[in-house]
């Protein structure tokens, strides 16, 4: 393998500091090399590549031109040599080095003004002071349109948000007793009323544990009550009189039964003595 040429150039052989230099390394040869190496250094003193292009051939009567680029700057002021580097070419096992010239490069920083002259002095220029008053007075007119839009808004959906299920003035203790006083008025005689009774009694029992507890015991069946109460007040007297009084209610509502009067007055005061029992379990604990 003979190399006819090797040959590098540059586009100028002084730069300024930080400018970019151009470095064109051009390889002939009589047969296309099955492998050609560029041996760059990892650092080049003074010197620092900003770009380093893949090797270009052509083909022209046999004869193979390998062109390549490298993009070189520096920012040591200084005149500083780009050294030589070495070539391999390889084919059919057969390997040969060339080597490329050195190239000296001066590196400058800007040439200072060294005319002398003396520049006129530039007019004064006029400066128009804008007002901006009201461009601050209409962003801030529309700034305090938008927040009273949404004060309005937000009180207007507060007003229309629906109440708690189960919400009262009143503390579910005394709500309960009030409803049981309410009761009093029925005439137990009358079958229909007796029915209402018991079914509004087993009522005034569900939401005084539902707003004790904060959750919706009013569609639960008798035996998630009991158990759930069993949870909450583990009082073998409190479940024993839920207990008797839902299930005459059930029994009442869904079975047709028609209690006596005497077991009506007793469901009644089963119901009251549940409320002043878990009353005074909870007014003790917070004692």
């Amino acid at each position: 393998m003979h190399a006819q040429s090797v040959t590098v150039k540059t586009d100028r052989n002084g730069l300024l500091i930080g400018e970019r230099l151009q470095y064109d390394l051009f390889l002939n040869i009589n047969a296309s090399a099955s492998q050609i190496n560029l041996k760059l250094p990892d650092t080049i003193p003074h010197f620092e590549i900003i770009e380093n292009s893949n090797f270009d051939t052509i083909n022209s009567n046999g004869s193979f031109g390998i062109h390549k680029k490298i993009i070189f700057t520096s920012f040591d002021s200084g005149a500083w040599h780009i050294p030589s580097f070495e070539i391999t070419l390889q084919q059919n096992k057969i390997t040969g080095k060339l080597y490329t010239d050195s190239i000296l490069v001066n590196v400058v920083y800007s040439p200072a003004d060294s005319t002398n002259q003396l520049r006129d002095i530039k007019p004064v220029m006029e400066v128009t002071v804008k007002d901006y008053f009201w461009y601050y007075f209409a962003a801030v007119s529309v700034l305090a349109i938008i927040i009273i839009v949404l004060i309005y808004l937000y009180f207007k959906k507060r007003k229309k948000k629906t109440l708690p299920v189960f919400h009262s003035s009143l503390s579910p203790y005394d709500e309960a007793m009030n409803a049981l006083l309410e009761l009093k008025q029925y005439d137990l005689n009358n079958a229909e009323q007796n029915k209402i009774y018991h079914v509004t009694l087993s009522d005034i029992l569900r939401r005084y544990c539902s707003r004790k507890q904060s959750k919706n015991l009013m569609n639960k069946t008798t035996g998630d009550i009991l158990i759930d109460l069993k949870e909450q007040w583990d009082d073998p007297d409190i479940i024993s009189s839920v207990a008797a009084s839902l299930r005459r209610a059930d029994a009442v509502k869904f079975a047709k039964y028609i209690p006596l009067i005497s077991e009506s007055k007793i469901s009644f005061e089963q119901v009251k003595e549940v409320l002043e029992l878990i009353e005074k379990e909870q007014s003790q604990t917070k004692q």
